[in-house]
């Protein structure tokens, strides 16, 4: 019998199993059995495949500051409920162009339960750094330096503190803004600014309790703010590039929830702490800690950039946040307004302890819980009405679409929130102050970002002009402590520093007329 099937000889090797077809042997020369290189090649021929092999260029990813998404992030911050409901213009949002609105600006798809995690860490993250800070600034800080100086040395000591503050974080932001764009690592480029600046400002937030003269306070409190501008501007910029259009709104909100949030418990946290300001803030430091461990590792892990090019840095990277090409006269103006706004608001806000507690003169403080408990229930009442503010704001935005109108309203509530203490220096009068101030700065705040987004002057440059309002808003609070320490040094009246909010508040007024008249001339 001739059977014509090959014969299998056991010494050959086996050949490899079938691929293209079922019960097939048939091998693909080339393909099936092509060699595998990592073991056939030596790390010689490995050198010289690398050696000639084309290397694409990755796309440079774009800079914090060209992000009007991580400008409108940095903008929300001082409101104190939300930020302005008309979106901001930016030319690179998925919605105007053929991108998928549900990937980041990294390129990324994060799934369902990546964009949970983002809402939590960042609604939580914003909860525990507002703790933080709003019990410091508005209760226990005060506290230390009235316990170390007495009244007016401890408000004009506050003041140097708060601005010397100010001073360290602005210049810290204008730095580690574009250092963190230029910043390859495994880790991503955010994360270890947002690490560095957690460590360095928990670190700093334990050594304040142990400060014993306004000196060491303000040293001590200045390092502690170059930490928190390292981790606000990276979460900023991680808000703005990772989170993907469709849910940035979702998740703003979730933020912002969480800030305000922090806010109440903070003021709260201080009447708790009244007779402990150590420990208070000691627990403030904790907070910092938790909010950093919450960013770090709630949060989704950044992508890894050390793959990603880089632009050299110029001196235009450093000064993104303080000038604009070709400002217009109604641009300037409103920056002017929002400047003299902040300074009217931080006049009425960063003293409240000094003034709630020293309300029948020098010689006759409250006792120090009773300030504490004061002190919170006016927090308390302005975020209530703050909140009440965002309803009617939209209610009158939605029937009149008129944001010249809410403003003009809100400088005019602004300062009758500050003429009110002045003709009545009292209990009342400061509750009446707190309500009033609360409802009116959110307006102003609200409808001054409306008019900031809708009149840039040219859209392609959205985020250059938003970071130069954003400037404006930090350059006012610098001349609101500025001003009531040179109140408090001249005059030891607590209730003449509303006099100066009421000035502050009008000055906003007259630039908010002059910028409405500009914008409609040009119109």
């Amino acid at each position: 019998m001739n059977d014509q099937s090959p014969q299998q000889n056991p010494n050959e090797s086996e050949r490899p199993a079938p691929r293209p077809f079922p019960n097939s042997d048939y091998v693909r020369p080339g393909i099936d059995d092509r060699p595998d290189l990592d073991k056939a090649l030596t790390d010689e021929d490995k050198a010289a495949v690398a050696r000639l092999a084309v290397r694409q260029k990755p796309k440079t990813p774009p800079a914090a500051a060209d992000q009007p998404e991580v400008q409108a992030a940095a903008m929300g911050v001082t409101a104190p409920v939300g930020g302005a409901d008309e979106p901001v213009p930016a030319l690179e949002s998925a919605f105007l162009d053929m991108r998928d609105p549900m990937v980041d600006a990294n390129g990324d798809r994060p799934t369902k339960t990546q964009i949970l995690r983002m809402k939590i860490g960042f609604a939580c993250t914003a909860f525990f750094l507002a703790l933080a800070l709003a019990a410091l600034n508005i209760t226990l800080v005060p506290q230390e330096l009235d316990a170390l100086s007495g009244p007016v040395g401890g408000a004009i000591g506050l003041a140097w503190v708060l601005g010397v503050g100010i001073v360290c974080s602005f210049v810290a932001t204008i730095f580690f803004l574009p250092l963190s764009d230029h910043t390859r690592t495994p880790f991503g480029r955010r994360a270890p600014w947002f690490a560095g600046g957690t460590i360095l400002s928990v670190i700093f937030a334990f050594a304040l309790s142990a400060c014993h003269a306004p000196a060491a306070v303000g040293i001590v409190w200045a390092i502690m703010q170059i930490g928190i501008a390292a981790a606000l501007c990276s979460l900023h910029a991680s808000l703005g590039e990772r989170v993907p259009d469709k849910f940035r709104d979702a998740v703003g909100r979730w933020r912002t929830v969480g800030l305000l949030a922090g806010l109440v418990c903070g003021i709260w946290l201080g009447v708790l702490m009244a007779h402990n300001p150590a420990e208070g803030m000691d627990l403030c430091a904790i907070g910092l800690l938790i909010a950093g461990i919450v960013g770090l590792f709630v949060i989704p892990r950044e992508s890894s950039t050390v793959y990603s090019r880089a632009k050299p840095m110029t001196n235009d990277d450093l000064l993104v946040t303080l000038r604009v090409p070709h400002p217009t006269r109604a641009w300037r103006m409103i920056c002017f307004t929002r400047l003299f706004a902040s300074a009217g608001a931080v006049l009425a806000i960063a003293f409240v302890w000094f003034v709630v507690r020293y309300l029948h003169g020098a010689g006759e403080g409250l006792d120090v819980r009773a300030t504490m408990i004061m002190v919170a229930l006016m927090g308390l009442l302005a975020c209530a009405m703050a909140l009440l503010s965002e309803g009617v704001t939209d209610l009158i935005r939605s029937s009149t679409d008129n944001d010249q109108l809410v403003l003009m309203v809100g400088v005019v509530l602004s300062i009758v929130a500050a003429v009110v203490p002045l003709v009545s220096y009292t209990t009342a009068g400061l509750y009446v102050f707190a309500g009033v101030g609360g409802f009116a700065v959110h307006m102003v705040d609200d409808a001054l970002q409306a008019l900031a987004v809708s009149s840039v002057p040219q859209i392609d440059r959205t985020a250059g002009y938003l970071a130069v309002f954003n400037s404006s808003a930090t350059l006012g609070r610098l001349l609101g402590v500025a001003a009531g320490g040179f109140v408090f040094a001249f005059a030891a009246t607590f209730s003449s520093v509303f006099l100066w909010a009421a000035v502050a508040f009008a000055l906003a007024g007259v630039c908010a007329a002059v910028a409405i008249a500009s914008s409609r001339k040009q119109g």
